[in-house]
Order: C-alpha cells, then sequence, then structure tokens
C-alpha cells in the first residue's frame, strides 16, 4: 500500500458504546457507518469526512479507566486532533452534549484555532481549526 492510500481509524473502548457513540454523532458530527458483533463484543464505526473512529464494547465489562489528573500526564497515545471548519461551534456543541472543555478555543499561532474537549469518558480530542492552505 502506497501512503496516498493510508489512512488510520483510532479506537475507543467502552463499556456503554451506545451512549459514547451517541455522543459522538450528536456532539461532533459523526455519521454510523456500521456496527458489527463479535463473540468478544461490538463495534461502532463512525466516519465524519475522511475522519474516523471505531468504539469498541467487549462482551464483559472493564469498569472506568484508572486516569491522571492531568490527561497529558500520561505516556502514550493521550489524545487524537479533529480538523474541523469552525472550532467555537465545535466546542458548543460538545457542551451541550455532556462533554467538557480543558481548553477554550484558543488562537495558538496566526491562522489557527484550537480547543481541548473529553468526550463523556474523558477521551480527549483537539479541536483543529486552521485557516486557508
Amino acid at each position: 500500500m502506497s501512503p496516498s492510500n493510508a489512512s488510520i481509524e483510532p479506537g475507543i473502548i467502552s463499556d456503554d458504546a451506545d451512549r459514547l457513540a451517541a455522543f459522538y454523532l450528536e456532539a461532533l458530527g459523526f455519521h454510523l457507518h456500521r456496527e458489527l458483533s463479535f463473540p468478544a463484543g461490538e463495534v461502532r464505526r463512525l466516519v465524519r469526512g475522511a475522519a474516523q473512529l471505531k468504539i469498541y464494547q467487549p462482551a464483559e465489562p472493564n469498569g472506568p479507566p484508572a486516569r491522571p489528573a492531568e490527561w497529558h500526564r500520561r505516556a502514550g497515545w493521550a489524545y487524537a486532533a479533529l480538523h474541523v471548519d469552525d472550532a467555537a461551534a465545535e466546542v458548543a456543541a460538545v457542551r451541550e452534549h455532556g462533554g467538557s472543555v480543558i481548553t477554550d478555543v484558543t488562537n495558538h499561532r496566526p491562522g489557527a484555532h484550537f480547543a481541548l474537549v473529553a468526550d463523556p469518558e474523558g477521551n480527549v480530542w483537539e479541536i483543529l481549526q486552521e485557516d486557508g492552505p
């Protein structure tokens, strides 16, 4: 496979995939692409434009994850970025649908704004708006 054909589909493990998927559908504008069931659990595959997200619910519950007090104090994969046209509108939708705002919309360099938000289970997303090419 050539690099131009590569894509990434991050996965979130949840003990309530229906509830978490509803947040992504309602707050962040994803669409349900497919639901799959396996003996080991269920998967909701969500898409929004080129963005893809997988929510996996194991057949046996895991319980809440241990999270550090600050999201960036855990090594490894800690967040994903969602590129959007209107960061302020995205953040408002996150608030409206039960997510939380870690860092409100901030202009961090010319032509770019970002915010850090968390879904209802604490998974962190960078909402990134970049003007122009």
